[in-house]
């Protein structure tokens, strides 16, 4: 989804202060976007959950797995399956960005949410037989304490707005709102927000200039949060490709999947994809369009699209071979 400016202005303004404002029980607090160390942080409290857990005898997840496979309640073949819906869907992904053709993406896209369906199925299931292990219920620790340890009382993200012993007693609705807030949060500063508005007229100066990072954000990387260290590399992505990537359509240069998508198949020469059609062509045929592709194509290449039965009526009911070389362009 694509936001107005002022929208983008105020993601790269949060990312370059380093958190997020937001408001609870009626105070304004800060939520802290974390950096490498604060990571490492939250893994050793992880760690720290899961021995414990497994010192009181819960099952880890391998112990569990095998368990559910002695029992005959699951079987490496569903593994397989979901291996095998994985590569699937990649390898349908990777070859929807390489199509041209409108209907042939469509198909591609309902194909890549059939098989993505199945897979999520298999895996709940999966996850279902499992149950509780000692993974499990780290993790769900480790998220309870990233809440608290991203929220905080002061923008310098010294002051924590509740200790440990405070956090414990505060009632379950007040935990989901925190848990709302930091997803809100994380939701705005997603991946696809950021490359967004890096591309966005107003960071085009700030383009070449993401080759330093320490000068850019005037700290050492390991300070920086995840979300600086993806604006600095998608800006030094996309300033690559306009450098070095030729006659880029305008109409891509602020969408990012597209222009992504442009420069690895120039890079690739998965430009023989589009159909070849001949510039001084009256109309072109391609076999396995649509009507809808072929007035896609033509739109682009600034022609007026035939219609092939339109022509096949013209000429009593049947093309010969001679007239459909002339559709396609080509002088005999």
């Amino acid at each position: 989804m694509s936001y107005n400016n002022e929208y983008y202005v105020s993601l790269i303004g949060e990312i370059f202060d380093g958190y997020s404002v937001s408001e609870f029980a009626g105070e304004k607090i800060f939520i802290k976007h974390i950096n490498i160390r604060d990571q490492r942080y939250l893994h050793k409290y992880y760690e720290f959950y899961r021995d414990r857990a497994l010192s009181k005898g819960i099952d880890s997840r391998d112990v569990a797995y095998k368990r559910i496979i002695e029992d005959e309640l699951w079987s490496e073949k569903d593994d397989l399956k979901i291996n095998s819906l994985n590569k699937e869907v990649k390898n349908l992904k990777n070859t929807k960005k390489a199509l041209y053709l409108p209907s042939k993406i469509k198909s591609f896209e309902e194909t890549i949410n059939e098989k993505s369906k199945k897979l999520y199925e298999l895996k709940a299931k999966k996850q279902e037989l499992v149950g509780v292990t000692a993974e499990s219920y780290a993790e769900s620790r480790a998220s309870s304490e990233m809440l608290r340890f991203c929220v905080f009382k002061d923008k310098e993200c010294k002051k924590e707005l509740f200790s440990e012993d405070e956090f414990d007693e505060l009632e379950f609705y007040e935990v989901q709102q925190l848990s709302i807030l930091l997803s809100e949060s994380s939701e705005k500063l997603s991946e696809e927000n950021i490359r967004h508005a890096v591309l966005r007229p107003f960071f085009s100066l700030y383009l070449s200039n993401c080759e330093n990072l320490k000068d850019f954000y005037g700290k050492s990387v390991v300070e920086l949060s995840a979300h600086q260290l993806k604006v600095a590399t998608y800006a030094k992505i996309f300033h690559s490709i306009f450098q070095y990537v030729d006659d880029i359509p305008d109409n891509i240069r602020e969408d990012p999947e597209l222009l992504l998508d442009f420069a690895e198949n120039q890079k690739g020469g998965n430009s023989s994809n589009k159909p070849k059609i001949k510039d001084d062509a009256a109309a072109s045929a391609v076999f396995g369009a649509t009507k809808e592709d072929m007035e896609y194509i033509n739109k682009e290449d600034g022609e007026t699209s035939l219609s092939l039965s339109d022509e096949i009526k013209k000429s009593g009911g049947k093309l010969d071979m001679k007239q459909m070389m002339r559709l396609a362009g080509h002088d005999v």
